[in-house]
């Protein structure tokens, strides 16, 4: 008698779980790369066309203070994914990550950190993927991946994802046919085929599928990394565009704290085209999921994993201007994304949001927006912001950054934190501190340190304490 109850409660649990499945929204989280917060029309780019994208950010709910933990791709990637800052989960670089010290000719590096300890996603974390997997959902990861060799980590399928596609495991990779020597990331591809055109297609083929299930798309588009490649027809027609720009000096001016010349002007037809490309193809995902009648209960996050890649060792592929800096540097270039937000019932056309978030808060935000029980001993860093939806108050009490290497685009190491209107940022080879009103100053121009040194000694004292909380590998001195 007792096997005949757990079996009709079993059967019973079995058709209560399915009943939920079916009203629970599917998720399709898009992850551009180094995508700067100037690479859209709707944020102010009158060189770059992103008609789709800026429709969307009429459509949905934009956010325009969306901040990356990190103003490189694989700390920011793995905060996603686990909800917690690079200076906990320690994945402060690339991967693997290099020693080697990138500065001025002639100048010597004064601080060493190095390469990050930990080299790898853990297993012990977690992921995102993985509470979606435990709710019932069918998880799926595409794209590029970069938060530790598979041989390190097992990739998407150890951790959270059914199924994986066209996953390039670290950064090689290019836009078209044969992707560097990857032609299995889409075995039947061709000779002129495009990576992002195929993975958008696969991704389409994916939420199309028939299920029982509610889904959860990780979908992180290799589309803005280098190398920048585009049709011919593409560039030849950025190039006419990019001849009418008035000659105005390409280059940042402040060149303090930056071992390299920043872009100040948005020209490149190749990064232009290949945009344009990518925008296009966001267009017809979200086309598709109306098509399928799916796009009514589909959240869509529409993100980047750090600011756009205003200088390069081999060019200058972006221009973040008139925010300051860009990828590896934690002025706000380097380290604010697009962020626009499709939630069915919530984000409705017209919404916009200056209050800050960000990429930790995915975490929480999402398993709320589903229903579903928040992991707070997981995302520790993270914080649902819910309740923005509603017009109703959220706050971080801080926001940390923890970028402790000498990089090759032209940044120094540094740490900063942001605490209401305010963000101080240490920097480690110069041993100095800068202070900034983001709000009233979010082109980082005056520097008021000088002025306000108990606050900014104070912001340092806060920052430094979460540091060595969060266990984070802080550059040490060299000894000479």
């Amino acid at each position: 008698m007792k096997k005949v109850i757990v079996y009709i409660a079993l059967i019973m649990q079995g058709f209560i779980s399915q009943s939920q499945n079916k009203s629970k929204p599917n998720v399709v989280f898009i992850l551009i790369d180094d995508f700067g917060w100037m690479d859209v029309g709707y944020n102010g780019s009158s060189f770059y066309e992103t008609p789709e994208i800026n429709k969307l950010s009429k459509e949905w709910m934009r956010f325009d203070n969306c901040y990356t933990p990190s103003p490189m791709c694989s700390p920011t990637r793995t905060s996603i994914l686990t909800g917690k800052n690079p200076a906990r989960h320690g994945i402060t670089q690339w991967l693997p990550g290099l020693k080697i010290p990138f500065t001025k000719k002639g100048e010597k590096a004064t601080v060493f950190c190095p390469k990050p300890l930990v080299q790898g996603i853990e297993e012990k974390d977690v992921t995102i993927g993985e509470a979606f997997q435990e709710a019932g959902y069918e998880t799926s990861f595409m794209g590029k991946w970069h938060m530790g060799s598979f041989k390190i980590t097992g990739g998407p399928l150890n951790h959270g994802y059914d199924s994986q596609k066209a996953v390039i495991e670290s950064n090689v990779c290019r836009m078209f046919y044969p992707f560097w020597d990857h032609p299995e990331y889409f075995p039947n591809a061709k000779e002129g085929d495009n990576y992002t055109d195929l993975l958008t297609d696969e991704a389409i083929d994916f939420v199309s599928k028939k299920r029982e299930k509610p889904f959860y798309l990780h979908l992180a588009h290799f589309a803005m990394h280098a190398p920048i490649e585009t049709t011919l027809e593409l560039r030849t027609k950025f190039e006419k565009k990019a001849n009418r720009i008035p000659e105005n000096g390409p280059f940042w001016k402040d060149y303090n704290y930056a071992h390299k010349k920043i872009k100040a002007r948005q020209d490149d037809a190749e990064y232009a085209g290949e945009l344009f490309t990518l925008d296009k193809n966001i267009g017809k995902l979200v086309k598709a999921l109306k098509d399928k009648g799916l796009y009514d209960n589909t959240i869509i996050v529409f993100t980047g994993d750090n600011g756009g890649r205003s200088c390069f060792m081999h060019g200058h592929p972006t221009s973040n201007e008139p925010l300051k800096g860009g990828k590896t540097f934690v002025f706000e270039g380097g380290v604010r994304t697009p962020l626009l937000i499709h939630w069915p019932g919530h984000s409705l056309p017209g919404k916009q949001t200056n209050v800050p978030v960000t990429s930790m808060d995915f975490y929480p935000t999402l398993l709320e927006m589903a229903g579903l029980s928040l992991k707070p001993e997981q995302h520790i860093d993270g914080k649902s912001f819910v309740p923005l939806f509603a017009g109703e108050k959220f706050e971080h009490k801080a926001l940390y950054w923890h970028f402790p290497h000498y990089q090759g685009e032209g940044s120094y190491p540094s740490s900063a934190i942001r605490v209401g209107n305010y963000k101080m940022i240490y920097h480690y080879h110069h041993d100095k501190k800068q202070l900034f009103d983001v709000v009233n100053d979010p082109y980082e121009k005056k520097d008021l340190a000088s002025e306000k040194v108990r606050l900014t000694n104070s912001l340092h004292k806060k920052l430094k304490k979460y540091l060595k909380e969060s266990g984070a590998v802080i550059p040490q001195p060299i000894v000479k």
